[in-house]
């Protein structure tokens, strides 16, 4: 495992400040948090191993990951720019639950899980939005793991590209802000996002291809660009809540999905929405 060093003072600083600490705390916590640059590839974090940091992403991805009947692992979160990870397991003093491991060449700022308890039982604004960010987290993961098992190859190719969207397009895991219309780059081979939703590369390239015609994918030599951000966000939200009903739609019945999806307006947002904005209302930038 590559070591460990210390971290800007500044940038740590503001990210400490975001998490609810007074000036005077996050000036002296952040000497405390270091560093760690890792290539894709890289497991931070094995199952049933020590969750010996909480880690905040500054470049890169992360994949909580288990092992399943149908694949080598499935990824049941997948953690982006500005999201801060491993709170559960150090809360609840029990091994990771998951394999935590980079998708691409990662580099991620590490607060040792002394430091983090500390604050978490002496900090309550710190604590709340830890606590928030949790539940909200348990939830999604839950859902996210139903989807993700017990869904036909269709659905496993879809949503495991809607968590991309959500890992991608937004900052500190808290709800999208990107408007309707934009991209986001998946910065990994299509071989290896077949191997993470569970299917063949043939299978996963036949929904790809569909996808795209219907525009809500871009796909270029190497590349596979996601379009239409806001509305894959709102299909991630969608297939949670309907997880037990629904879990073999044909590729036509997703598109269909998609397209009823991208007409509604902004402020036409779920329950399920709302929920994730007061979760993360303590973690905005």
């Amino acid at each position: 495992m590559p070591p460990i060093a210390a971290a800007p003072d500044r940038y740590v600083y503001n990210r400490l400040r975001r998490l609810g600490l007074s000036e005077a705390l996050a000036s002296q916590t952040a000497p405390g948090i270091k560093v760690q640059s890792l290539e894709a590839g890289n497991k931070l974090w094995a199952k049933g191993g020590e969750i010996a940091h909480w880690c905040y992403i500054v470049e890169g991805l992360v994949s909580a990951a288990i092992p399943t009947t149908n694949s080598d692992s499935t990824p049941i979160s997948i953690y982006g720019k500005g999201a801060w990870f491993g709170e559960q397991s150090i809360i609840n003093r029990k091994p990771s639950f998951a394999d935590y491991v980079c998708l691409t060449a990662t580099e991620v700022l590490c607060m040792p899980a002394s430091t983090f308890d500390e604050l978490f039982l002496q900090e309550p604004a710190f604590a709340r939005n830890v606590a928030k960010l949790m539940a909200w987290r348990v939830q999604k993961t839950s859902e996210t793991l139903t989807l993700m098992k017990m869904g036909n190859p269709c659905l496993r190719v879809v949503m495991g590209l809607a968590q991309f969207a959500e890992a991608l397009a937004f900052r500190s895991d808290r709800p999208p802000t990107v408007a309707f219309g934009e991209g986001v780059e998946i910065p990994i081979a299509q071989n290896t996002l077949a191997s993470l939703c569970g299917v063949s590369r043939t299978l996963f390239s036949e929904y790809v291809q569909q996808l795209a015609q219907a525009e809500w994918l871009q796909l270029s030599y190497g590349k596979l660009e996601i379009l239409n951000v806001a509305t894959w966000h709102r299909f991630a939200r969608r297939q949670r809540e309907d997880s037990v009903n629904k879990l073999n739609p044909s590729i036509a019945e997703l598109l269909e999905v998609l397209d009823t999806l991208g007409k509604l307006l902004p402020e036409e947002t779920s329950g399920y929405q709302q929920l994730e904005r007061r979760a993360h209302a303590g973690l905005r930038s």
